[in-house]
């Protein structure tokens, strides 16, 4: 029988600059940038706490000086500062052996509520509300949105006259803004956590395999909503729905954005099911790469319906029935 035992990975210097440099790449790329946290954790992992601090340190230096020098704003910084502070915790909880599914809440909750506590204390300072601070920096970058306009008057594109109208209407871009900018930054936090601490898991399980662990990707795979939440989920179906007639216009916003929180949280459940599915099937390699991309960037409402009904249905049960029959 053949078998190959996976050796330790060479821990040299070399290795541990490049993941700190491929940590600012990824950061600094748009869809990629999803996964930057990803080298830091794994640096701390395999070179301990003190090594994997210090490389995130080099990157936040790094992340500076491209934001200043080349970007001419502080964007890039200030989003590295979370991708460095989510990989740290990633890394740090792995290294204690914590729940994966408790500290990717914890670090979660944890890091919006510290967002918008200090986001809060430095609009206050400005001595405007919210609204008048957004409709104040439109106004300070006038010339960058002109050209926005240039380029967007020049497109084919269908939706070019929406997003006119949005840029000739401060006012109403920042209404937009702000109320879809709490759930989308909610799903942007959860989801890059997951697939990190993801990514972490199954690399510390195979680069690591001699050492004990409690954990493993597969815990996040088990994840499942508790069955009550379907009660918060109905409560935000019918605020959607219905929430014009209780007098309070936000209040289809509110449930709008109570649904697609509570979704993300299906959707790491039935991506699951998912997985277990094609596991079952024998659908290996290349192939259940492709799927699996294919399915969360077209039918990802889908596997969170499917996370949703996997409360009542517990798929999981047939595939080991099938299996234990044949």
């Amino acid at each position: 029988m053949n078998s190959t035992v996976i050796q330790p990975p060479q821990l040299s210097n070399g290795r541990l600059l490049l993941l700190g440099v491929s940590s600012v790449i990824l950061c600094m790329s748009f869809i990629m940038s999803l996964f930057a946290p990803f080298p830091l954790a794994l640096a701390i992992i395999l070179y301990g706490r003190t090594k994997g601090f210090l490389t995130g340190l080099a990157g936040l230096i790094l992340s500076f000086a491209f934001a200043i020098l080349v970007y001419k704003s502080s964007t890039l910084f200030w989003f590295y500062v979370a991708i460095f502070v989510f990989g740290l915790g990633i890394g740090e909880s792995i290294l204690r052996g914590f729940s994966p599914i408790k500290s990717m809440l914890g670090l979660g909750l944890g890091f919006m509520l510290v967002v918008a506590v200090a986001a809060g204390a430095w609009i206050k300072s400005q001595n405007m509300g919210v609204e008048q601070f957004m409709i104040h920096e439109i106004e300070k970058n006038a010339d960058k949105i002109n050209e926005q306009k240039k380029m967007i008057e020049q497109s084919q594109d269908q939706n070019a006259i929406e997003v006119l109208n949005l840029l000739n209407n401060p006012k109403l871009m920042v209404k937009n803004f702000l109320e879809n900018l709490p759930v989308y930054f909610f799903i942007g936090v959860f989801l890059m956590l997951w697939f990190n601490m993801f990514l972490a898991l199954k690399s510390r399980r195979l680069l690591l395999s001699g050492n004990d662990y409690p954990y493993s990707e597969k815990n996040l795979l088990h994840f499942k909503v508790p069955f009550g939440f379907v009660f918060v989920l109905i409560a935000g179906l019918s605020l959607a729905l219905a929430g014009d007639h209780f007098g309070v216009s936000s209040y289809e916003i509110w449930g709008y954005n109570l649904i697609k929180c509570l979704g993300l949280f299906y959707f790491f459940q039935g991506f699951g099911v998912l997985s277990d599915l094609l596991s079952f099937i024998g659908v290996v390699g290349f192939f259940r790469t492709l799927i699996v991309t294919v399915v969360i960037f077209m039918a990802s409402y889908l596997i969170a319906a499917v996370g949703l009904f996997d409360n009542w249905f517990d798929f999981r049960k047939y595939f080991i029935k099938r299996k234990t029959e044949e």
